[in-house]
């Protein structure tokens, strides 16, 4: 009896020892997170945002896909330094699960961040594009020459070079993206690279009849399963009344002086004419000042957009080149002979900015846009937030006043009609499909742990 007395009061004390060992490892938990996030909270987004200023030495020079591909790599490569500092969110190729940063204080935190975020940055960016070189070097020694702890400035390296590697390692088979030649025939309704500057060949950089990144839906995403998990719904039959009302439209309000177009609309085309890559990595950084975001968030909302933008672009075109639509160049040149008798041929009709080299359906403009528009409403929690923004490489000065991410999207995908690239039908689709997956690549990617 006293046997099993003891061994039931054994196991009663046996039990409150376990729940005070769980008590005091929740309480313990509980600390480390609450001390986690002061130090996250108490550093800036100062070295974030310088970095990603570094990156616009590739504006302008590059098409779409690969000046997304850059922002992307470069800002996913500071993301995922600092969250292997401090695990906060999810990372995109540095596994950060064994993590612990109980050395760490407010008074060390930047000197570690500091470095890693530049390490990276600097990393990615002049594997990427080698004419940085000079210009980060200098960089980089400029911000590591300003941290003035040896040790936590080393340890910050080690994680930014850990990071850089870790990402160019996971890309390093990535497809190459270039110009080939298109040759599918005049069959109506089908791409043809029959307009200047591409129907001729521009040896080395393109050949006769060319088109650009016609592989790129065999490129892997960065946030979404695959290059046609968000494809547009097929574009109109051309004797139908919705393509006749499309082709109406842009052949009205797309051309070379169009006497139709508004002022605004003209200024709408030039306002929106860059890659939305640039124009959505402003605008992020302008919310993160105006917001007050600390680094870890700042570097998040940078990647996550930037994810969005290649992502959307791959999804694009993969639509270009599975559907291979004609673009209104062509179809309005041939608008006798495309077997709808209500369309009528301009031989003469040209835009104002030189088409892209690509099929038509869906808009890679629009898709963009609506991804990132859905990832900023999301990180935000609303779509009413009122900023002002410039566009400095095509209208330099003029100043556009935003209400909503929704204008965002809805005039960057708009713009394309008013500049001829597009029909209505191209635009409308790729920004529902851009906004679809704008919210898949927020809600399953870099997530808070």
């Amino acid at each position: 009896m006293k046997a099993k007395l003891i061994s039931v009061t054994g196991v009663w004390i046996l039990i409150l020892i376990f729940g005070s060992c769980e008590k005091d490892e929740l309480e313990t938990q509980d600390f480390s997170e609450s001390f986690n996030n002061g130090m996250i909270k108490s550093y800036s987004s100062e070295a974030v945002l310088k970095w990603n200023n570094a990156i616009l030495v590739i504006d302008d020079l590059f098409p779409p896909p690969a000046e997304a591909k850059i922002y992307t790599m470069v800002t996913l490569a500071m993301h995922d330094a600092l969250n292997n500092i401090v695990p906060k969110y999810e990372t995109y190729a540095l596994n950060n699960s064994s993590v612990n940063a109980k050395d760490l204080s407010k008074k060390n935190i930047s000197h570690v961040a500091d470095a890693a975020v530049a390490q990276a940055a600097h990393d990615v960016l002049i594997a990427l594009y080698p004419s940085s070189t000079e210009s980060a070097n200098d960089l980089l020694s400029s911000s590591l020459a300003a941290i003035t702890n040896d040790e936590y400035k080393q340890k910050g390296i080690e994680i930014g070079q850990n990071a850089a590697s870790a990402i160019l390692t996971k890309r390093q088979n990535d497809i190459p993206l270039g110009f080939s030649t298109y040759n599918e025939g005049s069959v109506p309704g089908t791409h043809q690279s029959n307009y200047m500057p591409w129907l001729m060949e521009n040896a080395p950089i393109w050949p006769a009849n060319a088109v650009y990144a016609s592989n790129l839906a065999q490129l892997t995403p960065f946030g979404i399963k695959t290059s046609n998990q968000f494809r547009a719904r097929p574009p109109y039959a051309i004797d139908s009344p919705e393509y006749t009302a499309d082709y109406e439209e842009t052949n009205r309000l797309g051309c070379t002086g169009c006497t139709e177009r508004t002022a605004e609309q003209t200024q709408l085309g030039t306002f929106w004419i860059e890659n939305l890559s640039s124009s959505m990595n402003r605008i992020g950084r302008l919310l993160a000042v105006n917001k007050n975001l600390n680094g870890w968030e700042t570097a998040r909302l940078l990647a996550i957009t930037q994810m969005a933008q290649i992502d959307a672009i791959i999804s694009s075109f993969e639509g270009k080149y599975h559907y291979k639509y004609w673009r209104p160049i062509t179809a309005i040149r041939a608008g006798d002979s495309d077997g709808n008798d209500n369309t009528s041929s301009d031989l003469a009709w040209t835009t104002d900015f030189v088409t892209p080299p690509t099929p038509e359906y869906p808009s890679t403009h629009a898709e963009t846009g609506g991804a990132a528009a859905e990832v900023f409403k999301l990180f935000f929690g609303t779509d009413n937030i009122s900023f002002s923004m410039t566009s400095p490489y095509y209208l330099p000065g003029v100043e556009k006043d935003i209400s909503s991410f929704s204008q965002v999207a809805n005039e960057a995908a708009l713009s394309r009609i008013y500049i001829g690239y597009h029909f209505r039908n191209a635009v409308e689709q790729g920004l529902l499909e851009g906004r679809k997956l704008g919210k898949y690549v927020y809600n399953n990617n870099l997530r808070e742990l």
